[in-house]
């Protein structure tokens, strides 16, 4: 089974609505942050993925990171966000942070370290993601690129 790993377009903003409404998350504007997501594509030209990487300066925020596929492996999740953080890293992002409700194996491979949520930078704090995100009880990581 292959899979194509791509930049967002506007065809793909029901199908991106679509896998986060089934994962159970809700992103307020989608469309004005379409430009920030990757997503994931099977040889049906389905998209089966999505992660978006919204860049404040040198400053990333990793976000609604949603895979839908029976075949996809921890392996595959990982060369995902590698893909994610290399464009970031084009994007001139140096510090990419994520919120999620417990530590991962898969963020500490990559790099990423828990940290206190007031040790954030006020661009991330602020951003309406962190803002939806923050009144859940959520650990907050971040990874230098």
């Amino acid at each position: 089974m292959s899979f194509v790993i791509r930049k967002a377009s506007e065809k793909d903003l029901l199908p991106i609505q679509r896998l986060l409404a089934k994962a159970g998350l809700q992103e307020g504007a989608m469309e004005d942050h379409l430009k920030d997501f990757l997503v994931v594509e099977n040889e049906n030209h389905q998209v089966i993925g999505t992660v978006g990487v919204e860049c404040f300066g040198k400053e990333g925020l990793l976000r609604s990171l949603v895979i839908d596929a029976p075949n996809w492996t921890s392996y595959r999740s990982l060369e995902f966000l590698q893909v994610a953080l290399a464009h970031a890293k084009e994007k001139g992002v140096e510090t990419v942070y994520l919120c999620a409700k417990q530590a991962s194996e898969l963020f500490a491979i990559l790099g990423f370290k828990q940290m206190d949520q007031d040790q954030l930078p006020e661009s991330i704090k602020t951003s309406s993601h962190f803002r939806q995100t923050a009144a859940k009880e959520i650990a907050v990581f971040s990874c230098q690129l």
